[in-house]
Parts: structure tokens; C-alpha cells; sequence
């Protein structure tokens, strides 16, 4: 009876452990979720599994295996069944979903989906083939109805779209285009579905609206319109206007107490398209807008340890002060296009890099370009400041959008023989019209091993409250206490080898210090709590 029993609880454990079964006949059924959430997801393997007969005249998929469930549906309505992989690649993963019985199943996807929508009958039955690339690949399969179609598809009938904060969005409105129609008066489309707002600032100036997905694939464009509902008029690209409609983020000028209105367009889509929609005051320009006020770079030992946070956002382009790039540009540059100014001075050892990585929490920026020069502002007293190409290139350029340093894909430069002590101005923008934060640094990987020696030099404590103490086997000429943007914030002048510098009235972040000794200088970061 036992050893019946322990049987029992095996078959059973088995058969909870692998919901899902290797061939159609008994597949267990999968509940619909109430919506993109799946709250009813299934997340399995593959292990133990073979391919079925279904999945085997699919080409290209001969190592591939499969499992099998059912879907019962209980209204008649569209339905998105999806499935997504949790291991390797997104594409180590399809499904296959079938009508009819088993012994005759009628494919409704054929071979190469991970994203299935449909009209499905209540009380019918359907069945659905989960196809991993290997056996332990892991899934989540999920099912879940369309909503209805949403409230606010006509312009009159606009949602309220409320003012936010730059940077917070903190009225954002979560909305989506699944079961929305085509409206006439659309500008971005002349067939998908779109959706509306209406917005009235409370400032006259440029205003910005930002879409970005919450649930699903496809691109959002946004259109901006004055006028009432029926007498919609969209907001025309002209040089004056910084408008770039049919964008995910649309720049527009507006005026204060005036109703605007606002439409949200996606293409149709196997998924529940969701998006979180947000308008707020542009931010004023940064400060290194112009050529003739960047931001100074320290060269540091290397980038993680030299970087700052930048930003082109609200950067526009002063054609008086240097001619338009050579590289990594768009038409309509001198409209559309954000750049802002750095500048550098060549280290001792004439070899240094200059580099600008993505920062984490900005999703618009995807990838910027750099051009170097040296003189001094303006179109006809700019000379380009040329490196040396990486192989197998050969030749030299002033203008990087494709240098890849390290695996990192945005734009590099790597300079050797430089005159040391000459200063170099940089020009960062965003490739195709593109604006937001980003990572940039110079350094010069040989001061650590060549000059700088760094098993001599301590600083203490961090984090730190007030005073921060540095000890270095040379005397220290100077320490400089940078904001994460590369703004001086506090500078000590000295002549000692044991330094304390009170960060007392600085207020609670992260601080970029570079110490001078004689000709070498080294930069870290310290968290002022």
C-alpha cells in the first residue's frame, strides 16, 4: 500500500511540476488572464518533451521541441495569447494555435509567431503549441481578452490630459489604442487606430509630449492640433516651429489658457498596446548649449571613474558659432537638431580618449555623435582636431559616429600625439534628431600605470558627512570638488601630502574630486551623505 501510495504521489507531483503535456490529447487548459498583467500566466520548461507531428513540417526548427494546452474561451470577444521567453533569446520561442480536434487540428498561425490575436468563439475549444529551442528553455505563456474599445476614440470625447513636471510625469495618463478607430482629422496615420487628449497649458512657451509603451511592441506617434474637434488643425513643420510631429516625443509651442488636443497613434498589433502618456514645460537649454560656454572634462584614468551626467535636452543649434557636422546627421539639422559643448586640454602624455556612453535611466537618447576641434568659436575659426581611425581603417577623422570603444556602441574618439596642454572643444548631439541624458568623459588610461601612483594615495571616509581626508606619498598642489555635471563646486589650493577639505556646505550627492600633484592628477568619486 506504501509503496502504491509514494506511486500515486509521484504521477501526481509530475503532473504539477509539467502542467503542460507532450502531445494535444489531455493538454491541461490555461485560464484567461483579465489583461495584460496575466495574472494566470504559465511559465514553464521544455524538459522531457519531444516534437509533435504538428510542429514537425515547420522548416528551420529541427532541434526545437514543443508542449501543448487548450483555451476554452468563455465569451466570444478577441483575444491576444502570447508567449515570451525567460531564458536565452526572445526568439528561442513560438507558439502554434490551432481550431478543431484532435486528429485534425487546422493551424490559425502557422510557424514563426510569439504574438497571436483572434476573434474566439465561446465554448470552442482551441489548442495551443509552446515550441522551444532547446528543453530548458524557460517560458511564460499567457492569454488574456482585448479590452473594449476605449472611451475617448473621437476627439470630442478627448481625455484630459493633466500638466506634469519635467523629468516626474507625475500626471501621466495611462492609456491604449487596442479596439480604437482611425479618426479623419489623424495626422500620423490614414488607416491605424489612435486615440485622444486635450491638453491646456499653463505657461506660454514649448511644451513636451512624451509616449512611451507599457504593454506591447509597436511605435507611438504622437500628433499635437489647435482648434475644436472637426476644425482639427495639426501643428506644421515648419523652420520656425520645433514641432516634430509623429514622433513618440513632439516638441510644440502653446499658448497659456489655450485648449489643445492630442492624438496617440499605433498600428494595429497582436498585443494590447498601453502607453503612459506625459506633457510638461520644456526645461530651459542646458548650460553648454553654445560653443562659446562648454562644460570642462578633467581627464581622468578612465571612464567609470571620470564621467558625468550630461544632456542635450531643450540644446538647440547656432549656425553663427560653427558649421553643421559632418557625420551622424539628419536633414533639417539646423531645425531639429540638439547639440551641446565640452571642452578638454591635452594631458602630458599627449594621448588621451574621449567617450560618451548611455545613461540607465534615459530611454529617448540612443546613441549620440562627437566632433573635436581646437581655435575658437565660430565658422570660419573651428579647425578640426583630427585622431587616427582603428583599424583596419586607415586615415584620420574630426567627426565619430560609429568608434566603438570597448563593446559600448555609442560614439568614440581615440587621440595619440596630441600637443599637450592645448585645449579641445567638444560637440556632442543626438543621432536623428534625438535628445535626452547621456554619459561623457575624457581620460587617459596610461596616468594610472605612467604617473599617478596609486598605491601610495588614500582618501577617507566615504561616504562622508563633512570632511574629506587625502594622503598621497607627493605633495598636493590642488583639489577640485566637481558637481556629477563637471561644474567646480569647491576648489583647495595646498602644498602638503595629508589634505582635509570640508564638503560641509555642499549639499547631499555624488561629487567628482580630482587631485593635482606636480604634473599628475588623478579623479574618484565620493558620496557626500
Amino acid at each position: 500500500m506504501t509503496r502504491k501510495l509514494l506511486l500515486l504521489f509521484v504521477i501526481a507531483f509530475s503532473q504539477i511540476v509539467n502542467g503542460q503535456t507532450d502531445e494535444p490529447i489531455g493538454a491541461p487548459a490555461i485560464l484567461a488572464s483579465t489583461s495584460y498583467v496575466c495574472e494566470n500566466e504559465e511559465t514553464e520548461n521544455f524538459v522531457g518533451f519531444t516534437k509533435s507531428p504538428e510542429f514537425a513540417t515547420c522548416p528551420g526548427y529541427d532541434n526545437w521541441v514543443d508542449s501543448w494546452y487548450t483555451f476554452t474561451p468563455t465569451e466570444t470577444r478577441q483575444y491576444s495569447i502570447e508567449i515570451e521567453a525567460l531564458t536565452g533569446s526572445i526568439f528561442d520561442v513560438r507558439i502554434g494555435v490551432f481550431s478543431g480536434t484532435i486528429g485534425n487540428l487546422n493551424s490559425m498561425t502557422g510557424c514563426a509567431t510569439r504574438y497571436f490575436s483572434a476573434t474566439l468563439t465561446m465554448g470552442q475549444t482551441y489548442y495551443i503549441n509552446t515550441r522551444g529551442a532547446s528543453a530548458s528553455t524557460q517560458y511564460r505563456l499567457c492569454v488574456y481578452p482585448f479590452p473594449d474599445a476605449p472611451s475617448n476614440d473621437e476627439p470630442a470625447n478627448a481625455d484630459v490630459l493633466l500638466e506634469s513636471t519635467f523629468d516626474v510625469c507625475e500626471n501621466a495618463s495611462v492609456g491604449y489604442t487596442t479596439n480604437a478607430t482611425y479618426t479623419s482629422e489623424a495626422e500620423c496615420s490614414t488607416s491605424n487606430p489612435d486615440v485622444w487628449y486635450s491638453f491646456t497649458p499653463t505657461e506660454t512657451g514649448e511644451y513636451t509630449f512624451r509616449a512611451d509603451l507599457v504593454n506591447g511592441s509597436t511605435p507611438l506617434y504622437i500628433g499635437v492640433y489647435s482648434g475644436t474637434p472637426g476644425f482639427l488643425n495639426p501643428f506644421l513643420e515648419e523652420p520656425t516651429s520645433p514641432t516634430l510631429q509623429c514622433q513618440d516625443i513632439v516638441l510644440a509651442d502653446l499658448t497659456a489658457g489655450e485648449t489643445y488636443y492630442v492624438s496617440v497613434t499605433s498600428s494595429n498589433s497582436s498585443q494590447a498596446i498601453y502607453f503612459e502618456l506625459c506633457a510638461y514645460k520644456s526645461p530651459d537649454a542646458p548650460s553648454n548649449d553654445d560653443c562659446s560656454n562648454p562644460i570642462a572634462l578633467t581627464i581622468g584614468q578612465s571612464f567609470e571613474d571620470s564621467y558625468i551626467v550630461a544632456t542635450n535636452t531643450s540644446a538647440s543649434v547656432n549656425p553663427g558659432n560653427s558649421n553643421f557636422p559632418n557625420c551622424g546627421t539628419l536633414p533639417d539639422f539646423g531645425i531639429y537638431g540638439k547639440d551641446v559643448w565640452f571642452s578638454v586640454v591635452v594631458p602630458a602624455s599627449g594621448s588621451f580618449t574621449i567617450e560618451t556612453r548611455a545613461e540607465p535611466t534615459e530611454t529617448n537618447l540612443s546613441d549620440t555623435a562627437i566632433e573635436t576641434y581646437t581655435g575658437s568659436c565660430g565658422t570660419e575659426t573651428l579647425e578640426p582636431f583630427h585622431y587616427n581611425l582603428p583599424p583596419p581603417n586607415t586615415g584620420t577623422a574630426y567627426c565619430s559616429n560609429q568608434f566603438v570603444i570597448g563593446g559600448n556602441e555609442f560614439a568614440g574618439m581615440l587621440f595619440t600625439n596630441k600637443t599637450p596642454g592645448e585645449t579641445v572643444i567638444i560637440r556632442v548631439w543626438g543621432w536623428a534628431y534625438q535628445f535626452g541624458k547621456f554619459r561623457i568623459a575624457a581620460y587617459d588610461a596610461t596616468l594610472g600605470v605612467n604617473e599617478f601612483d596609486l598605491n601610495s594615495f588614500k582618501y577617507y571616509p566615504n561616504p562622508t558627512n563633512n570632511v574629506l581626508n587625502i594622503k598621497y606619498n607627493q605633495n598636493i598642489n590642488k583639489v577640485t570638488v566637481n558637481s556629477i555635471i563637471g561644474k567646480a563646486v569647491l576648489t583647495k589650493e595646498t602644498n602638503a601630502q595629508d589634505v582635509s577639505v570640508d564638503l560641509s556646505s555642499l549639499a547631499t550627492g555624488i561629487y567628482i574630486v580630482t587631485v593635482n600633484s606636480g604634473e599628475t592628477s588623478t579623479n574618484f568619486k565620493v558620496l557626500k551623505e
